[in-house]
């Protein structure tokens, strides 16, 4: 019998509400598999975890998005949100591939989550704080990204985020904005 992704997507929250560090290695195989969705919900269940372990795993799926053609898509029209749940039905212009509407369905989504994971982990891992402070700031990413990566330093609340999230408070999307005065608030004096 062949598990459906939306059983590894079951499990995956299974092991993150259970805490089950045994099953790290369940959780890196989900990271990696096809369907963004399955890759989705093991960053959420690998934050949820808190384990040290996961962050480079988790890094590697931050590069592999990085290389993804996700924002090489045409504008959707206006009143479309492609992929928001219970929402309208987006129009994609005539000709988009179903690759396409894949990547704008998992848009920013699974680095929002990854960042969002990163951020529960902490502080003292190589590597978590320059991701973070990368994606904080980078004018060409999704808003959704930026902002997550701002609310992560917040978790994490170390003195060094302060130049990145005063830069990111400025930016001119209110979301990010937001996070990163809310993240500056956490950080020690």
């Amino acid at each position: 019998m062949t598990t459906t992704h939306f059983e590894l997507m079951d499990q995956c929250v299974d092991i993150g509400l259970r805490k089950d560090a045994a099953s790290l290695p369940v959780l890196f195989m989900a990271l990696a598999h096809a369907d963004w969705r399955v890759r989705y919900t093991a960053a959420v269940a690998l934050g949820d975890l808190r384990a040290s372990a996961a962050v480079q795993p988790l890094l590697e799926a931050l590069a592999i998005e990085d290389a993804a053609q996700l924002y090489s898509q045409p504008e959707l029209p206006a009143g479309g949100s492609a992929g928001s749940p219970g929402g309208a039905t987006p129009q994609f212009p005539a000709g988009t591939t179903p690759d396409q509407i894949e990547a704008w369905r998992r848009r920013g989504r699974l680095k929002q989550a990854i960042c969002l994971a990163l951020g529960e982990i902490g502080e003292g891992v190589p590597g978590v704080l320059s991701a973070l402070h990368r994606y904080a700031v980078d004018s060409g990413e999704n808003y959704m990204v930026r902002a997550a990566a701002c609310k992560a330093l917040g978790l994490i609340a170390s003195p060094t985020s302060r130049a990145v999230l005063t830069a990111a408070a400025k930016d001119e999307e209110w979301c990010t904005s937001k996070e990163a005065v809310k993240a500056l608030v956490r950080l020690p004096a």
